[in-house]
């Protein structure tokens, strides 16, 4: 229904000068109209699409020719400067369907020009939902959203809330919700609690026994609100240890939906997907900004100057499975459709990873919900069009950062061998007198020599020789021969240049794809305009537009969207990844729907907290460990675990953080923390993944098998028991939040898997030995290392009980099995 306003127009100008001339208005033919479908209408699944294909792009929030707008119910409804088009319950007296019938003379919307037309089914369904009463249902939520939805609001840092007693800033935000309720913030948990709580946040590992008694003597009987100076200190060693970046590089994982095999029916391995896996740890270890982060994550490998891990960063785009039957098919239709699905996958990992909305959904018509218009879902289709899943030789970064390490070095001897040139030249002329004078009064006369020599006389000895060169020639001789001696000890220093490593990652390929074209409902055979590259209108602080051709370089398509997802004008991304970073240390999200930050998604408990922390992360330079500072000092942070009972009649969900929530540890924490306190843990970093060990071998692995869980190859099949029962997520999904559930199979895993027993085995055989053989002592030790604490004096007579009947094992079999191991307070 493209220009359907300006037709319309000219139809009505057309009918009334028909009736000025034949004195009557030419009556309307109903019986050619298609008739009405008989199933009940869905707007949003049927009416909706068909506006946003057909009608907005001239009567939207854009374009209202003739004033009138088809996305918003109200505008809608009232009609445009030529009156009403729509009648509810009458189709038939509806204008709206003569136009898209073609039923007025010399007139059909849309124009032949401007689209195609409508059939006589999409007709019966424009009909039916006016008969049913043209509802619909949004009733102009949708048209606003772009200027009222709060995630799409400039970023602006709030003062903190005037809060008498208030620890920092973010707690005079939390204090002020909870005393509107009568509430309060609950009392500082204890210093043993306060260590195991955040080195488990931070590390995803227990506290050694040595680490936790020195917090608790330096922590002494603190009571003020404000933190103490060990607890900053603590928190600062954390996020300094490489174990940091193991943790929340895990995290992340999550999110990207890393898998290290296909998917789909053949699963095949990917060898080499660990390089990304080892990229995000080491950029969350070297704090690297995060806007940074983004860019490397969907052009890095464009950006300026090429690095290893900018070449690493997009693996981000082809993390998630690829469907290698559906690639391979002789059916070219299918191809692109497998095709397709990939795309949105792909623009789904970015939108809301990075931006909090589901993109994706926006792919066979306008979001139903949020204000993502067809169209650009595909303008971010033409961004990414031309990356596509498969390996690439990262060899040529090393190469590029190894010639620029040794470039100005380079320079420096150029210019050496420049000064010594000149040093040469001044030699030369002052010493040619001075060498003339020390010829040897016994040595032959150069001439003679010289003739000598072209006779043929092989007797001339080296003195002969040099007494027939000239005195210029004879000094430029010496000093070449000690300049070049400087020259060869400098070349010597320079650090040897590796030849570059054959090494491949799964990356993506990159091709330069054709214009990208709409595709009416999604369908690969309904291709219509030719889009450009862009970005999502709804952020409409930003230019969405990036200027390029439909046929631009694809690198530069990249490095647009990269520019425009960085910008700091840019309210998605700092809220979103704040919000990550709450959710995983309070457990919830101040958002509690991670990855939609749209309409559909739940606003947040605290906004003006969220803004004040996000825009005090991107004053820090995009750190993240800043970010986690700021969380980790305040008073809500470090509250105690214990309940109240009014406080839980007003808020059982917690929502006001009015205590600490204690949490369960996820499935690799939980295997991390038996190997740590068992003395198993093999701290080696980086590098291919370990296979896990199966029940096929009785659960025993290889050594390597004892590294943090992390490096375990994480494949869509062949999965951990142990692991999936403590909900690790399946790698082939984006997991914004982990489930956590209890179910018999998590006790009767830590019961009898293989796994558990030997670390059971090995804490006992630990504490022995720590305990000199003292079984007493030995029991003290086994709390400390698995708990953090010592026994009470009746779990000491249990224990020991325990142990003499069955052994020492069985006693840490029963702690590695307790609540209290699995969940951090």
């Amino acid at each position: 229904m493209r220009s359907f306003i300006s037709t319309l127009f000219l139809a009505a100008c057309s009918l009334c000068q028909a009736g000025a001339a034949d004195g009557a208005a030419k009556a309307i033919d109903l019986s050619k109209l298609p008739p009405a479908a008989t199933a009940p209408v869905d707007f949003a699944r049927d009416i909706q699409p068909l506006l946003a294909d057909r009608c907005v792009k001239c009567h939207g929030p854009e374009k209202q020719k003739g004033g009138l707008r088809l996305d918003a119910k109200a505008q809608a409804m009232q009609g445009g400067d030529d009156g009403k088009i729509i009648e509810p319950g009458k189709s038939a007296e509806s204008r709206m369907i003569h136009l898209v019938a073609g039923l007025e003379e010399d007139t059909v919307m849309p124009p032949k020009d401007k689209g195609e037309r409508f059939t006589a089914a999409q007709i019966g369904l424009l009909r039916a939902w006016i008969d049913q009463g043209a509802s619909w249902p949004n009733d102009g939520k949708v048209a606003k959203l772009r200027s009222d939805h709060w995630s799409l609001q400039p970023l602006k840092t709030p003062a903190p809330p005037v809060v008498p007693g208030a620890a920092t800033p973010l707690d005079a935000f939390v204090q002020a919700k909870l005393a509107a309720k009568g509430l309060a913030l609950s009392p500082e948990a204890d210093p043993r609690t306060l260590i195991r709580r955040v080195t488990f946040d931070l590390t995803g590992l227990p506290p050694t026994p040595e680490e936790v008694e020195a917090f608790v003597e330096s922590y002494g009987t603190h009571k003020a609100p404000e933190s103490h100076p060990s607890y900053r200190a603590l928190v600062d060693r954390l996020l300094a240890s490489p174990r940091y970046g193991e943790r929340w590089g895990r995290h992340w994982l999550d999110v990207a939906r890393y898998t290290e095999s296909q998917g789909f029916e053949y699963d095949r391995l990917r060898e080499n997907a660990w390089h990304y896996r080892d990229y995000v740890i080491r950029s969350f270890n070297a704090d690297k900004p995060y806007d940074l982060f983004m860019r490397e994550q969907v052009a890095g490998d464009v950006l300026e100057p090429v690095t290893t891990d900018g070449m690493l960063g997009p693996s981000l785009l082809v993390c998630g499975p690829w469907d290698q039957a559906g690639n391979a098919q002789a059916n070219a239709t299918q191809k692109k459709i497998t095709r397709e699905d990939e795309l949105e996958d792909l623009l789904g990992v970015v939108g809301q990873t990075f931006l909090g909305l589901t993109v994706n959904c926006a792919r066979c018509h306008a979001h139903k919900f949020d204000p993502i218009p067809h169209e650009d879902y595909y303008r971010m289709k033409a961004v990414f069009e031309g990356v596509k899943h498969g390996e690439r030789d990262i060899a040529k970064a090393d190469a590029q950062e190894a010639a620029a390490k040794n470039k100005e070095r380079w320079a420096e001897l150029q210019k050496a061998i420049a000064a010594s040139a000149k040093m040469v030249a001044e030699i030369e002329a002052a010493g040619a007198k001075l060498a003339a004078a020390q010829r040897p009064a016994t040595a032959p006369a150069p001439e003679s020599a010289a003739a000598a020599f072209r006779a043929g006389d092989a007797s001339i000895s080296p003195e002969e020789i040099l007494a027939a060169l000239t005195a210029e020639q004879r000094t430029a001789r010496e000093v070449a021969l000690a300049d070049g001696k400087k020259l060869s000890a400098a070349l010597e220093s320079l650090p040897p240049v590796k030849p570059p490593r054959r090494e491949t990652s799964y990356v993506g390929t990159r091709i330069q794809p054709a214009p990208t074209k709409r595709l009416v409902r999604g369908d690969v055979l309904a291709p219509a305009e030719v889009v450009t590259p862009g970005a999502l209108s709804a952020v409409f602080v930003l230019e969405s537009d990036f200027g390029l051709p439909a046929d631009a370089p694809e690198a530069q398509r990249r490095l647009k969207f990269a520019d425009w997802l960085a910008d700091a004008r840019n309210p998605l991304p700092a809220r979103v990844l704040v919000n990550r970073v709450w959710q995983l240390h309070f457990g919830q999200g101040l958002v509690s729907t991670a990855n939609d930050f749209g309409a559909s998604g739940a606003p947040p408990t605290h906004p003006e907290l969220l803004d004040w922390l996000a825009g005090k992360f991107i004053a820090s330079g995009w750190s993240v460990k800043a970010l986690h500072r700021l969380i980790l000092d305040s008073a809500t942070y470090r509250q105690s675990p214990v309940t109240n009972e009014k406080a839980a009649a007003l808020d059982a969900d917690n929502t006001l953080l009015w205590r600490f929530p204690p949490r369960r540890l996820e499935a690799e924490a939980v295997r991390d923390a038996m190997l740590a306190v068992s003395g198993q843990l093999d701290l080696q970093m980086g590098g291919p993944s370990f296979k896990g060990a199966s029940y096929a071998n009785g659960g025993k692995g290889a050594a390597e098998s004892n590294r943090r869980t992390v490096y375990r190859m994480n494949v869509n099949s062949g999965k951990d028991p142990l692991l999936d029962a403590f909900d690790c997520p399946d790698p082939a999904v984006k997991t914004p939040r982990r489930g956590v559930t209890i179910t018999p199979l998590q006790a009767l895993g830590l019961m009898n898997n293989a796994f558990v027993q030997r670390q059971a085995k090995g804490l006992a055989e630990r504490a022995l030995k720590a305990a000199a053989g003292d079984p007493h002592a030995a029991i003290q030790t086994a709390y400390r290392l698995a708990l953090s604490r010592p026994p009470t004096a009746a779990e000491t007579q249990l224990a020991q009980a325990a142990a003499q009947e069955r052994g020492l094992a069985s006693v840490c079999w029963a702690l590695l099995n307790s609540t209290e191991f699995v969940y951090v307070q």
